[in-house]
C-alpha cells in the first residue's frame, strides 16, 4: 500500500475517496465534511453511502438522501446506493431489455438467489460506485464498519476467483480496477481509544495483505485532546490529588485529571498508529455537537483544511 508524504488535498483532487472505521468513530461526518470541504474547492461532488438501512447523511443536512443522487448545496449531491436498487442498474447492463429486467426481479427466488450468489452483493455495489465515479469529478464513500468494509474491497478478488467468465468476472474486474487506481484512497477514521486504535490497525494489517494495491494514506484521529496541560500543571493536580480535597476544588481536580487522561490517550494513539501503520496521520480536536450536525461538519472541514499545506479554501 502507498506510504508517502500525503496532504488532505490529495483526497479533495482525487478521483474516489473511501471512508471506513469502527462504528461511532465518526466516519460519516467525515465524509460529509470532506464533500463540503471539495465542493467548495469548486469540485462537482457526490457523497455515497454503501447500502445503509437508515441514511446518515440525510440526518447532517436535513433532506432525504435516496438511491439516486440529489443537489443537497453547492456543488455538493448525496445517495443512499442500496442493493435492490444498484442490483437493477447491474441488471439493466447485462440485460438490455427493460421488461424482461423487471419481470426478473419481481420474481422473488430469482432475487434471492442472485443475492445467495456469493460476492454478487459487494461487486453490485462496488459497480455503482465506479459508474458514479464516472458523472462526478469527485465520489466520496461512506462505507460500512471496518469489519464489512474490508469484506467489501477483499469481494472483487475472491468473485474472480470463483468466476472467469462472465458479467460478475467483468463487474469484479472493473471494481477492482477502481480500487487500485492510483486517485482512489481510503481514509481510516480513529479515536483516541485502545479497543478502537487496535480495530484501526487490524483493519490496515487486513487490507495491506488483502488488497495491496489500494493505497490507505491517511489516519484521521477524531476528538483529538491536544496537549494544553504544562509540567507545572501536572505536578499541580498530583499535588491536589494527594490533598484530597472538596467542593469546588475537588470538581476542578476531576476536570483536570479528566482533561490529562485524555491527552494522554491522545498521545498514545499517535504514537501507536505511527508506529504500526506509519501513514500520515491527521488529529482533529473535539468540536462542539450544541449547534447541530451540518455545524459541525463544517467546522471539521474547516480543520481539516487548515491542515493543507495547499492553501485550500476554508470557506464551507
Amino acid at each position: 500500500m502507498t506510504q508517502q508524504a500525503f496532504d488532505i488535498a490529495d483526497l479533495i483532487f482525487g478521483k474516489v475517496v473511501l471512508v471506513t472505521g469502527k462504528g461511532g468513530v465518526g466516519k460519516s461526518s467525515v465524509t460529509a465534511a470532506l464533500g463540503r470541504l471539495a465542493a467548495a474547492q469548486g469540485r462537482r461532488v457526490c457523497l455515497i453511502e454503501a447500502d445503509s438501512q437508515q441514511s446518515v447523511l440525510s440526518g447532517i443536512f436535513g433532506t432525504q438522501v435516496g438511491y439516486e443522487p440529489k443537489r443537497i448545496a453547492e456543488n455538493l449531491y448525496a445517495c443512499n446506493v442500496t442493493w435492490y436498487e444498484a442490483l437493477h442498474d447491474w441488471v439493466e447492463r447485462v440485460v438490455p431489455s427493460k421488461r424482461i429486467v423487471d419481470m426478473m426481479l419481481d420474481n422473488r427466488l430469482v432475487r434471492l438467489f442472485l443475492d445467495a450468489v456469493p460476492g454478487n452483493r459487494e461487486v453490485v455495489t462496488l459497480s455503482k460506485i465506479t459508474w458514479l465515479s464516472e458523472e462526478f469529478d469527485l465520489v466520496i464513500v461512506d462505507l460500512p464498519a471496518s469489519g464489512h468494509a474490508t469484506a467489501l474491497m477483499q469481494s472483487p478478488q475472491r468473485t474472480m476467483r470463483l468466476f472467469n467468465v462472465g458479467p460478475l468476472f467483468t463487474r469484479s474486474q472493473e471494481s477492482q480496477q477502481l480500487l487500485e487506481d492510483p486517485k482512489t484512497h481510503l481514509v481510516l477514521v480513529a479515536l483516541p481509544e485502545e479497543m478502537v486504535v487496535n480495530e484501526t490497525i487490524e483493519t490496515w494489517e487486513t487490507l495491506n495483505k488483502g488488497v495491496p494495491g489500494l493505497s490507505v494514506p491517511l489516519v484521521i484521529l477524531n476528538r483529538a485532546s491536544r496537549p494544553t496541560l504544562g509540567a507545572d500543571e501536572i505536578a499541580l493536580l498530583e499535588r491536589m490529588s494527594a490533598a484530597d480535597p472538596e467542593g469546588p476544588q475537588a470538581e476542578l481536580l476531576l476536570a483536570g485529571r479528566w482533561e490529562a487522561r485524555l491527552e494522554e490517550a491522545t498521545g498514545r494513539a499517535i504514537e501507536r498508529i505511527a508506529e504500526q501503520i506509519g501513514v500520515k496521520l491527521i488529529d482533529v480536536p473535539r468540536l462542539s455537537q450544541a449547534e447541530g450536525s451540518d455545524a459541525l461538519v463544517r467546522a471539521l472541514a474547516s480543520a481539516l483544511a487548515r491542515t493543507s499545506e495547499r492553501g485550500l479554501k476554508g470557506r464551507t
